[in-house]
């Protein structure tokens, strides 16, 4: 939750679309937080898992990084779980 003032003034007079990229792109990382947390993996052990460097992972928790379709289905298959589901 944004607690932030001037953050959510700012928020606040960005497009609807820019808004929900935002909101989703924060959900993500929410979501590959918890299932860290859940699954008791470090995001160094994710890392190493995926092939990448921590700080990858890092900025990814930041809610800020424009995920691939590639890099959720990667993230997923290092955790077990679906990041993001697809309604049929």
């Amino acid at each position: 939750m944004i607690t932030n003032p001037l953050f959510r003034e700012c928020l606040a007079n960005v497009s609807d679309e820019t808004r929900a990229e935002f909101n989703l792109s924060f959900e993500i990382a929410d979501r590959i937080d918890t299932l860290l947390k859940k699954k008791g993996i470090t995001q160094k052990e994710l890392a190493a898992k995926m092939g990448k460097r921590e700080s990858e992972i890092s900025k990814w928790l930041t809610g800020r990084h424009n995920f691939t379709t590639k890099t959720l289905a990667g993230i997923s298959l290092a955790l077990g779980e679906p990041i993001i589901s697809v309604p049929a």
